[in-house]
């Protein structure tokens, strides 16, 4: 029986990672894309008949993790302490329907997120993070074959019409949502494949379709995203081997770079009006300040949990000043606050900075690229809630991932091995018992707990 379970154990997280991907779900299926009018010529909207299917299996899923969390309850306290501002957000998320303009939504909402946080931590708690990038590997793989068949054999339901005309948006309901998987898609098959495996090739290949995708979807906000990390990848690796401050002032460059850049394309209309230009187009920073100016009237708690953007709540605000639906704030930072407040934001602010600074210290525990999926990761993050929500979601597998990633890594210390020797405990088989480097020769690194 226990081998059993451990064999399946890692098909079910791929599964379970793949259904929140939500490829499977095919909400494109039978959804007009934007700017298509209901009624027009060859246009219907019936949803994707899948839904309910992939909504059962999450619940199952949801009922597996807790069994599963509940049978190795030891082995996962350990994890779950790692990042109290975590657990203070999903919190906050919980509790938010106290003061909710939409209770019922937010008590819901709150939930589900507590749910797929305890997915992550369950994640974070079963396997290494080694073990975890090929999970995330061989699911995004899947995913990107299974969205480029999807397109290929139905284009009119994967391919847009209307305003984004030509943009592919595979499964996914809109060419932002799937360029951001494909995004994120290429970089695990990137990180997990080196000169020597065994199937290389073949993870090539799927890397390529993942690239091939992203561009076809035509959102630059991805795709500079996605270049700034491949740009970022050798100096990231370069700093487990270098003790220099070259490195992170190299780092620090090309993220502020690539964040103005990210900025400036996401808000391109608005720096034209600001230059002079004419232009019949919102930017970004335009709806920022509308989100900005609710805020200021709730800014410590938000508007609740999932309750800004609903009919009669704050969005009425937003779509009265621009004159058409906004669902959105178009960055995740804006959206935190105004649901959860300044609060909310502080809690998430602080998990960020914790997890970056211990992904830093991680990348000298070794020498291969799979100990950059954490720091990759975070940076991804980081840049993509610049100019859309990428942080705390209901049965989003991004927020999967952050809390899989934050919840795996220990702290790191340097020690100094004629002072103190630190061993590692049993169940953290991480490093080997001692890692010197020629850079560093008088101290060993180890992965402690606090």
């Amino acid at each position: 029986m226990n081998e059993l379970i451990k064999w399946a154990e890692p098909k079910f997280a791929v599964l379970a990672l793949l259904i929140f991907t939500g490829v499977l779900d095919i909400p494109s299926y039978n959804s007009l894309s934007d700017g298509v009018a209901k009624g027009a010529a060859g246009a219907i909207a019936s949803g994707s008949p899948f839904e309910p299917l992939t909504k059962l299996l999450r619940y199952g899923i949801y009922l597996a993790t807790i069994l599963l969390i509940i049978a190795r309850f030891k082995s996962v306290v350990r994890p779950a302490m790692r990042d109290p501002f975590l657990w203070a957000l999903v919190g906050l998320a919980l509790m938010s329907f106290i003061w909710s303009d939409f209770p019922d939504i937010s008590r819901k909402e709150g939930f589900l997120t507590l749910l797929i946080t305890l997915f992550g931590l369950y994640l974070a708690s079963r396997y290494t993070l080694n073990e975890q990038l090929r999970i995330v590997a061989w699911t995004t793989g899947i995913a990107v074959v299974f969205s480029l068949l999807y397109t290929l054999a139905l284009p009119g339901w994967g391919i847009e019409q209307g305003i984004h005309a030509g943009a592919w948006r595979g499964p996914l309901v809109q060419k932002n949502l799937f360029a951001r998987l494909m995004a994120i898609c290429g970089l695990p098959l990137l990180l997990s494949t080196n000169k020597t495996h065994k199937y290389r090739y073949i993870i090539w290949t799927i890397f390529g379709l993942a690239v091939m995708q992203l561009l076809f979807s035509d959102s630059k906000t991805a795709l500079v995203a996605f270049l700034t990390l491949i740009i970022l990848l050798p100096f990231y690796q370069a700093l487990g081997w270098a003790n220099s401050t070259t490195i992170p002032i190299l780092i620090t460059i090309v993220l502020l770079g690539a964040s103005g850049g990210t900025w400036l394309i996401s808000n391109w209309e608005s720096f034209l009006t600001g230059l002079g230009r004419d232009t019949t187009l919102t930017g970004r920073t335009d709806i920022w300040a509308a989100v900005i100016d609710k805020i200021r009237e709730q800014p410590w708690l938000g508007y609740g949990y999932k309750a800004f953007w609903q009919a009669g709540g704050g969005q009425d605000y937003v779509w009265y000043v621009f004159r058409f639906a906004i669902f959105t704030a178009h960055n995740g930072y804006i959206d935190l606050t105004a649901q959860l407040g300044l609060l909310g934001l502080s809690c998430f602010v602080l998990s960020f900075i914790t997890a970056y600074m211990r992904a830093l210290a991680w990348i000298r525990l070794g020498k291969t690229s799979e100990w950059l999926w954490p720091i990759t990761y975070l940076t991804f993050i980081f840049m993509y809630n610049q100019s859309e929500s990428t942080n705390i979601e209901t049965n989003s597998f991004f927020w999967i991932l952050y809390v899989a990633v934050t919840l795996s890594m220990g702290y790191v210390q340097m020690v100094d091995p004629d002072r103190e020797e630190l061993a590692l405990s049993e169940n953290e088989k991480l490093v080997p018992d001692e890692i010197t480097y020629p850079y560093q020769p008088r101290f060993i690194k180890k992965a402690i707990d606090l």
